[in-house]
């Protein structure tokens, strides 16, 4: 009678790990042992031999806090200050242009413009992004950094005409482009047009007092440094 009590009690706890079994074929996937089924449960489950696995993960993944982006509209909305204060400056003290908050104002867009290109690239080079680290990618990444160079090397007002389509293309670029999270895509926008709103109204402060904004003057500039190094040259 003792061995039949055995008997039917092993039985009983093969069947019940047999319906383990099958409760983990149908929700879990397959090779999945009694640790998956803990994880999808949520609750601590108990093997064959007693021992206890805790939920370790997830089945799905965990929502995006409110918090996790307020640092970076606060951080990018602060960025936007140093663009404002050289053209806010000039208006405050009734329109009077000044050529060295052009300047600060130039190499401050063009070490913003640097950066965007390094968001890319850090996008691509995280491990297990989607962004594969191709030509597309990584190229685009080194692009805003050549841009902001060559608008440091050519100076106001013309280092203007790279910075600012620089600007424009990776606003455009990380708009359209996949891999970045609708907020930053929104805050991109944003940050675009006040960069952009920027330079248009220091450049019309620059118009308003000088009636012009020295693209003639710079040209002519560029010409006879031109001149001058040719017969230079000639002349060796």
């Amino acid at each position: 009678q003792r061995r039949v009590r055995g008997r039917a009690a092993y039985l009983a706890r093969e069947m019940r790990i047999m319906s383990m079994q099958l409760i983990m074929r149908r929700f879990c996937t397959p090779g999945a042992t009694l640790r998956s089924l803990s994880a999808f449960t949520g609750k601590p489950t108990l093997n064959s031999l007693g021992v206890c696995f805790k939920s370790t993960s997830s089945p799905t993944a965990a929502p995006v806090k409110p918090t996790s982006y307020i640092p970076a509209f606060s951080l990018g909305l602060s960025g936007l200050i140093p663009f404002y204060a050289p053209p806010l400056y000039m208006v405050y003290n009734n329109y009077t242009f000044c050529l060295d908050g052009e300047a600060m104002h130039l190499a401050y867009a063009a070490t913003i413009l640097s950066f965007l290109g390094g968001v890319r690239w850090g996008l691509t080079l995280t491990p297990g992004s989607a962004q594969l680290p191709n030509w597309q990618n990584l190229g685009y990444s080194v692009t805003p950094s050549l841009l902001a160079w060559s608008g440091l090397l050519i100076q106001a007002p013309l280092g203007y005409i790279p910075v600012t389509g620089g600007l424009l293309l990776a606003g455009t670029v990380d708009l359209f482009w996949t891999g970045y999270p609708a907020w930053f895509k929104v805050l991109r926008v944003i940050l675009t047009v006040g960069a952009l709103s920027s330079i248009g109204i220091l450049l019309w402060v620059k118009q308003m007092e000088e009636s012009d904004l020295g693209v003639a003057q710079q040209i002519k500039d560029y010409r006879a440094k031109w001149r001058a190094w040719r017969e230079q040259q000639s002349g060796l």
